[in-house]
């Protein structure tokens, strides 16, 4: 048998394999993944032996991503930033389009209780990554609810801002919610303690001088809600989910909800270049009967302890950005994970971050001409 030949037809079918991939959800996506990994090392090993039983196998690295609850966007996220930085021993070379993960690394996806959860867990060296959404590492960095009584945690350094969401302010049509303002002394939920939604929610209400002294605040999980909102005993609830979302899509399609706008002088002292929040438009006809609406966005920061490899970040960073990883990243379901336009995906990922960059990955920013050499050292404000 000519080795060659088998070699190139191996590498061909592993192009035809990547084209597959990029048209499946995350995790059939990655069981075809580990399945080729470990068929192609099989490979690998056959055609080239070690030459002799004393020769050092090659080494592997396993780097943890604390995500959320398996089957959640946090989750699946995490799965896709997996997928894109692995390379265990054997993979093929990155070339000719194939992916191109980090010599040697292999990403394991972590469940967890959330993004506070998240943070402490990074913080305390327990996970070697996680995504946080941005207001939470804020109230991290300054120490606020959900974290008063703790320390401030400033030993957390970001890698890049991965994916974004849209927060939905969703009201039971009939309610004449069309303001944040009209949820005054209605019944509201905000979200599980500790997930990206409650603190989201807690945020913007009282940034329309609103809390649980003026509005009926219930902390549900989404369906929960939706179940108490049709049942007519919730009056509205807050979400922040994919654009566009499953859940709003299915409620909007019944006519059962008003996307309330989250907009207006209080929302804008939000947003800003370095703050958590941005403005998002929710375009027209996205969703049945919804026109375009104004509302806010939340990055999704994936970050590290500081006293993570620095050689090791910097090459996580040049994966994540890497165009041969597109494949695994790429996603109809999933269109804001690296948002930005195709080769404005880096500049966009440091936009909104609320802890200061790793040193490892401001080297690589740095490389690429789109920070200097202050940005890692403070926070946003």
């Amino acid at each position: 048998m000519d080795i060659r030949k088998s070699i190139e037809k191996m590498r061909e079918n592993a192009i035809a394999l990547a084209g597959v991939m990029a048209r499946v959800p995350a995790r059939p996506l990655l069981l075809a993944l580990a399945f080729s990994l470990v068929a192609t090392f099989a490979t690998v090993l056959y055609w080239n032996p070690p030459v002799s039983l004393d020769d050092e196998p090659d080494m592997v690295t396993f780097f943890q991503i604390g995500t959320g609850a398996v089957g959640g966007e946090y989750f699946a996220v995490g799965e896709r930033l997996a997928a894109a930085i692995s390379r265990p021993p054997g993979s093929l070379r990155c070339e000719r389009g194939l992916p191109c993960g980090v010599a040697g690394l292999v990403a394991v996806v972590k469940s967890s209780a959330g993004p506070v959860a998240n943070v402490r867990a990074v913080s305390a060296g327990h996970f070697d990554s996680a995504i946080v959404a941005a207001p939470v590492l804020g109230l991290a960095t300054r120490a606020e609810a959900p974290f008063r009584g703790e320390k401030p945690f400033r030993n957390l350094r970001a890698i890049a801002g991965v994916y974004r969401e849209a927060v939905y302010l969703a009201a039971s049509r009939g309610a004449n919610i069309g303001s944040v303002a009209d949820l005054r002394e209605m019944r509201v939920s905000v979200g599980l303690p500790g997930s990206g939604t409650h603190e989201a929610a807690l945020q913007i209400l009282a940034a329309h001088d609103l809390g649980r002294r003026t509005v009926n605040i219930w902390e549900h999980d989404t369906a929960t809600a939706i179940d108490l909102m049709l049942r007519g005993q919730l009056d509205a609830f807050f979400v922040v989910d994919a654009l566009p979302s499953p859940v709003i899509r299915s409620l909007a399609d019944r006519g059962a909800i008003d996307i309330v706008p989250i907009d207006g002088e209080s929302a804008a002292k939000m947003t800003g270049p370095n703050a958590n929040f941005q403005p998002l438009a929710i375009p027209e006809g996205l969703y049945r009967f919804v026109p375009e609406i104004e509302t806010l966005g939340i990055s999704m920061i994936w970050v590290v302890n500081e006293n993570a490899d620095a050689d090791l970040v910097h090459d996580i960073t040049g994966a994540l950005f890497h165009e041969n990883n597109r494949i695994f990243l790429s996603s109809t379901g999933m269109p804001g994970l690296l948002p930005g336009d195709p080769g404005a995906q880096a500049a966009q990922a440091i936009m909104s971050l609320p802890v200061p960059l790793h040193d490892g990955a401001a080297r690589y920013y740095r490389e690429q001409g789109l920070v200097d050499g202050d940005i890692e050292k403070e926070p946003a404000g």
